[in-house]
């Protein structure tokens, strides 16, 4: 086990499991997976790289939407035909995502990123979103919007380390017409495609620290069925506001993050395998 390795399984089980229930409720309250609170931890108190991070949190975040799913699909509010299309995108584009991020430094991605989840973040506190308003037609021009967000979750999976919860929630309500509920329900079945796709491409460049899998996941499966119950009786209008306050914490986070030095991607023949 290298010493970066040996750095990230130092800490007690215990912490291991809070870790991964605060994930788990995230993602089942938000329909996001849990990511965008898994790699902040694991690179900061349990001192994994950011590529270690990301990957980590992608061998989780799938474990976690299983959990929130069995919720989510036993009320009803998962739109599967979409999450198939959407899926099935994101896996022929997660392996890129991940490669890119195993060469590059996400600062000038991470504040592009906190851009956009600001101005969606407004425009759900402004005008939320109603059920059925304003959604695509189906046919070729839904499934072609199917496809498209599928393969941008995907690279955004790989890259950051996250499910893609977070353009697909908004982009269900806003482009679809989904209720909050089926937009985080349908989210959470297209991580569970996504982020283990994007989780193999991280573990073949030695970025996921098996060591503390088990115990985030099993925290995960704790905390994920827990908040997507709750999510299930919440009104409409709540969730989706809480959401959107959600995308702006997310969005600060992401862009002060980038004013501090980030550690430089790994050079080339560093142990990365080439793709």
């Amino acid at each position: 086990m290298s010493a970066q390795d040996r750095r990230g399984t130092r800490h007690p089980g215990g912490l291991g499991f809070l870790a991964g229930l605060l994930a788990g409720v995230a993602g089942g309250l938000f329909g996001v997976g849990g990511g965008v609170l898994l790699v902040p931890i694991l690179a900061g108190r349990f001192r994994l790289t950011q590529h270690q991070a990301h990957g980590t949190s992608l061998a989780v975040i799938g474990v976690s939407a299983l959990a929130g799913l069995a919720v989510y699909g036993a009320f009803a509010h998962v739109a599967w035909g979409t999450a198939a299309l959407v899926g099935l995108a994101s896996v022929f584009t997660a392996r890129y995502g991940a490669r890119w991020a195993s060469r590059t430094s996400p600062r000038g991605l991470r504040r592009a990123f906190a851009a956009f989840l600001v101005l969606v973040a407004v425009r759900l506190l402004l005008s939320p979103p109603q059920p059925g308003v304003g959604a695509l037609p189906a046919g070729p021009w839904g499934i072609a919007f199917d496809l498209a967000l599928g393969a941008g979750i995907g690279l955004l999976a790989g890259f950051m380390g996250v499910g893609g919860g977070m353009i697909a929630v908004p982009a269900f309500t806003l482009g679809l017409g989904m209720a909050q509920q089926a937009a985080q329900g349908t989210s959470l079945a297209v991580i569970l495609v996504t982020g283990p796709a994007a989780a193999v491409e991280h573990a073949r460049h030695g970025n996921v620290v098996w060591p503390l899998v088990p115990m985030l996941a099993l925290g995960a499966i704790v905390g994920a069925p827990l908040s997507s119950w709750l999510a299930q009786v919440l009104p409409h209008e709540v969730l989706v506001k809480a959401f959107a306050v959600f995308l702006l914490a997310n969005a600060a986070y992401s862009w002060f993050k980038t004013g501090r030095r980030e550690p430089p991607a790994p050079a080339a023949g560093s142990g990365a395998t080439d793709p």
